[in-house]
């Protein structure tokens, strides 16, 4: 992904977890609940819809911070059996690029039948979409 907004903007919004709920739709709350330095536990919980069908999520992930240019998480509770993930922030002419990593474990249970893979890397894109008018708007 490029945003316009440059690195520092872009990282202030990415690590923003106890204001992330006011500006992302489907999360409905999130909080870092421990920090120590540049590593921080963050809760989130959410609705996803799917036509009208709506699925509740959430996760505890263990957040390490390299600022300001790389944002590693690991679930260690959650709606997922397994998630990982990795956001690089690359300083790019005016702006910056954003290049993101997840690796998903779903649960086994109904989501990954109900929703498939290509309703998640939706729902993933709206979140993204949210997050980069949020560092313009900033």
């Amino acid at each position: 992904m490029f945003t316009a907004a440059p690195p520092a903007r872009a990282w202030h919004v990415l690590t923003d977890f106890d204001r992330m709920a006011a500006f992302i739709p489907n999360l409905e709350r999130s909080r870092i609940v421990e920090r120590n330095g540049n590593r921080l536990r963050v809760e989130q919980q959410g609705k996803a819809w799917f036509g009208p069908f709506s699925i509740s999520f959430g996760s505890t992930r263990d957040i390490e911070l390299q600022p300001p240019h790389e944002i590693r998480a690991r679930q260690i509770s959650g709606t997922a059996r397994a998630m990982t993930s990795t956001m690089r922030l690359i300083p790019s002419g005016s702006g910056t690029r954003l290049e993101y990593r997840a690796e998903l474990t779903p649960d086994g249970g109904y989501l990954p039948q109900m929703v498939g893979p290509a309703a998640i890397r939706h729902e993933t894109a709206e979140q993204f979409s949210a997050i980069l008018q949020e560092m313009l708007r900033r």
